[in-house]
C-alpha cells in the first residue's frame, strides 16, 4: 500500500462508506430499489454529510481498490453505476446485495489486507449485525467475521471478480453507527391495537421515503401470520417518492392500493400516519391513490395526524401483585412497597386468593386476577385454581416452564414430550383436567425451553431456549399464529439480547424491551439487561442466584426473585432488596 493511502484509517471509510450509502437514498440499509429522493424535512430528515461516490483511482493497489469500494457504500442498490465500476463483468452479474451489514467497534477492529495473490481479506471483530431490513441484533463477545474478495487484473488495473455473495460485506464502526436512529413500523392485530416493528434508518434526506417504502413492504419474518397490514401486496410509492410541505407528508400511492376494502384503508392510513409522524417535522399525513384522496368512512376528510387515526397501544397490568411466603399469598401494592411501607400496610384488595401448598412454585396469575397457576417440584404438573376450584394435570411433558397468561385468555408454558420439545396451550375456560394442546413450533424441537411469555397485545412471544445436548442460551421474539383466535403456530422468531449468555429468566418490560437476567462477559456473573427488540442493550448490575424477573411498571419497575427468598426492585442501575421472605413475586398477566 502507497503510504500516503496508509494514513486513512478505517474510522474514516467507514464514516465515508455510511455517508455515501447516505446519498442513496433507500431504506433501512440501501436494497435492489429505484432511488428517487423525496423532499428534505426538518429534524431528523436534515442530518447526516453527502459524499458523491466517486470510481475506481487509476493505478490503485489491490487492497487500496477494496477500501475504495468499501468506501462508495458496499451494498448499495444494484443500480449503483459506481461501485459496480469496480467489479468484473461477472462479479456485477452475480452481485446481489441484500443489505445488512456488520457493525465494528473501533478502527484497531477491522483489517483490510492482500492474504494471497489476487485475494484481499476483510476481517474485523463485530459486536452486532443489521439484517437486511435494518433490524439491529448483537452478537456474542468476541466475534470476528471475515470476507475473502478475489480480484483479478482487467488491462492493468485491479477489479474484484468474486467474494461479494453469500453473506454480509457492509462494514459499519460503532461511530458511524450513530448515523442511523430507529424508527417504529407499525403493523396492526384483528382488535385494533397497533405492534411496533423498530428498524434502524440512516438519517438525512430521504428518510420518510425511506419510512415509507419499508411500511409498505410484508411484515418481517418474525411477525408474518401474526400482524395484519392494510397495505394491498405490490402497492407502492406512485412518484417514487415522499414530499413534505409545511409538516405534513403527501404519500402517493399506486392503484393498487384502491383494492383495499374500508377496514383495509383504515389500516393503511393507521399504520402510515403512526410510522411516518414518529419523524421530526412531520405532523400529518395526506394519503392518496389514482389522483385522488384515500377516502375511508368515519376519518375526517383533511391530513391526518397520529392522534386522528386512533391505533391504541397495548396497555400492560398496572394492578396488585402477589407475593408468596410458604403456603400463603398476598395481594399488595408494590408501590408502597417501594415507598418502604410494610407488606400488611402495602395490601390490597381483589378476587379471593387459594391456599396454595408449600409443594406449588413458578406461579403466574391471570391479568384478571381469578386464575392462578404453578408447577409441582418436578416440574411435570400442572395446577391451576381458578375461582376456588383446583385443576391438576400431570403425564403431558416434563421439565415445564413457568405458565404464562395471554389477554386472549389462555395460559401458555413449554416442555419436553415424547415428540421432543413442545409449546403447550390451554383455554383458562377448560377446566376439564384435559392436558394443554401442543402448537407447531419446529424450531424448538431440539431444544429445552427456559422461559415464556406472551406480550401485552397477545401476538407474540417471548422465548429464551437452549441446545438440548448443551450450549449457549438464546433469547428470540416470534409472532403468534392463531385460528378463529385459537394459537396454532410460531413464526420463526427474531434474536433479542444477542450479548447475554446462560440466560436464567426473561420478561417483557413494554412492547419493544426485554429484560433478562444472564451473563454478558467471561466472569459469568448474573446481571440484569434491558434488551430492545431492535437495538443495542443497556447492562444494569449483578445479581447472586436470581430465579426470575418481571417488571410492575416498565424498565424503571424490574423487580429480580433470588433463591435466598428476596425480591429486588432497580434503584439507578443496581438493584435494592423490596421484598424479603418470598418465594414468587407475581405480577399478573406477566
Amino acid at each position: 500500500m502507497r503510504p500516503g493511502r496508509a494514513r486513512h484509517t478505517a474510522r474514516a471509510w467507514g464514516l465515508a462508506l455510511a455517508a455515501a450509502v447516505l446519498a442513496a437514498g433507500c431504506s433501512g440499509l440501501p436494497r435492489s430499489t429505484p432511488v428517487v429522493q423525496g423532499q428534505a424535512v426538518g429534524g431528523a430528515q436534515d442530518a447526516g454529510v453527502r459524499i458523491i461516490p466517486r470510481g475506481p483511482v487509476s493505478g490503485s493497489d489491490a487492497d487500496d481498490l477494496v477500501t475504495d469500494f468499501l468506501r462508495q457504500g458496499l451494498g448499495a442498490d444494484d443500480d449503483s453505476s459506481v461501485a459496480r465500476e469496480y467489479l468484473t463483468p461477472r462479479a456485477s452479474g452475480q452481485w446481489q446485495p441484500d443489505g445488512s451489514a456488520w457493525i465494528y467497534d473501533g478502527p484497531e477492529a477491522l483489517t483490510v489486507k492482500v492474504t494471497a495473490p489476487g485475494t484481499v481479506t476483510v476481517t474485523g471483530r463485530i459486536s452486532a449485525q443489521l439484517d437486511r431490513e435494518g433490524h439491529y441484533a448483537e452478537l456474542p463477545p468476541g466475534q470476528t467475521r471475515s470476507v475473502a474478495l478475489r480480484l483479478v487484473k482487467v488491462g492493468d488495473q485491479w477489479r474484484i471478480d468474486g467474494g461479494l455473495d453469500g453473506r454480509p460485506t457492509v462494514w459499519i464502526s460503532r461511530a458511524d453507527f450513530g448515523l442511523y436512529t430507529s424508527f417504529p413500523i407499525t403493523y396492526v392485530t384483528p382488535d385494533g391495537t397497533g405492534v411496533t416493528d423498530r428498524r434502524w434508518f440512516l438519517q438525512g434526506p430521504g428518510l420518510v421515503t425511506r419510512l415509507a417504502r419499508a411500511q409498505l413492504a410484508p411484515p418481517p419474518t418474525y411477525l408474518q401470520g401474526a400482524v395484519l397490514t392494510g397495505v394491498p401486496e405490490y402497492t407502492e410509492l406512485a412518484h417514487g417518492s415522499v414530499s413534505v410541505e409545511g409538516g405534513t407528508a403527501r404519500v402517493v400511492l399506486s392503484s393498487r392500493a384502491l383494492n383495499a376494502d374500508d377496514l383495509n384503508r383504515r389500516r393503511m392510513w393507521q399504520q402510515i400516519t403512526t410510522t411516518l409522524t414518529a419523524v421530526g417535522g412531520v405532523d400529518a399525513v395526506q394519503l392518496e391513490a389514482d389522483g385522488a384522496r384515500l377516502s375511508v368512512p368515519g376519518l375526517p376528510d383533511r391530513a391526518l395526524g397520529a392522534e386522528d387515526v386512533d391505533l391504541r397501544d397495548a396497555e400492560a397490568p398496572t394492578g396488585p401483585v402477589l407475593l408468596r411466603s410458604g403456603a400463603g399469598l398476598e395481594r399488595v401494592d408494590p408501590r408502597q412497597l417501594t415507598e418502604n411501607r410494610s407488606r400488611k400496610e402495602a395490601r390490597a384488595d381483589g378476587p379471593p386468593l387459594p391456599d396454595v401448598g408449600p409443594e406449588w412454585y413458578r406461579l403466574a396469575a391471570s391479568d384478571d386476577g381469578h386464575e392462578i397457576a404453578g408447577l409441582d417440584g418436578d416440574e411435570e404438573e400442572l395446577a391451576r385454581w381458578r375461582d376456588g376450584r383446583l385443576v391438576r394435570v400431570r403425564g403431558f411433558a416434563t421439565d415445564l416452564t413457568r405458565p404464562a397468561y395471554d389477554p386472549a385468555g389462555y395460559l401458555w408454558l413449554a416442555g419436553r414430550t415424547t415428540a421432543g420439545t413442545r409449546v403447550l396451550v390451554q383455554p383458562t375456560s377448560d377446566l376439564s383436567g384435559r392436558p394443554p394442546v401442543a402448537i407447531n413450533v419446529p424450531w424448538l424441537a431440539d431444544r429445552r425451553v427456559v422461559a415464556l411469555r406472551p406480550s401485552a397485545e397477545g401476538q407474540r412471544v417471548l422465548v429464551v431456549s437452549e441446545p438440548i445436548g448443551g450450549g449457549p442460551s438464546t433469547v428470540g421474539v416470534a409472532g403468534v399464529l392463531r385460528r378463529d383466535g385459537r394459537p396454532v403456530g410460531l413464526a420463526t422468531p427474531i434474536a433479542v439480547g444477542g450479548a447475554s449468555t446462560d440466560v436464567t429468566d426473561a420478561t417483557w418490560l413494554d412492547a419493544e424491551t426485554i429484560g433478562v437476567v444472564g451473563a454478558v462477559d467471561t466472569k459469568s456473573e448474573q446481571r440484569v439487561v434491558i434488551a430492545p427488540i431492535s437495538g443495542p442493550s443497556q447492562v444494569l448490575g449483578t445479581v447472586r442466584n436470581p430465579t426470575g424477573i418481571t417488571t410492575f411498571g416498565g424498565s424503571r419497575s424490574i423487580v429480580v426473585t433470588t433463591r435466598r427468598g428476596a425480591a429486588l426492585v432497580r434503584s439507578g442501575n443496581g438493584l435494592t432488596p423490596i421484598v424479603s421472605s418470598t418465594s414468587d413475586f407475581v405480577v399478573p398477566g406477566h
